[in-house]
């Protein structure tokens, strides 16, 4: 009884022993800095109204009225981000930003 005992012990510090070990190789990555327009979904791929005197504008309507969401656009690496955030982009329509944060 007593070698079952000491066995079941033994069996449950190696396994504390692995989980220990692997919960230490778990690293959270650090926010990023990300440089570019802030545009919309439909703009970014080259969509624009040709009536809508401004990019801003055009934007703006493409996100309240056509259904697009808010994205960074990276020009120089043809590259589109998506937002999580969809509020804060808005006063910055139009505009170059660097944006702070993890990319999935």
């Amino acid at each position: 009884m007593k070698t079952a005992a000491i066995g079941m012990v033994g069996i449950l510090i190696l396994v504390g022993g692995l989980s220990a070990q692997k919960a230490s190789s778990f690293s959270v990555r650090n926010d990023e800095t990300f440089t570019g327009e802030i545009t919309d979904s439909y703009c970014a791929q080259g969509h624009h109204i040709e009536m809508i005197k401004s990019a801003r504008n055009c934007i703006l309507t493409c996100v309240n009225f056509d259904g697009a969401q808010f994205v960074l656009y990276d020009s120089d690496a043809k590259r589109i981000y998506k937002l999580d955030d969809q509020q804060q982009p808005e006063p910055f329509a139009g505009q170059e930003v660097t944006v702070t944060g993890r990319y999935d």
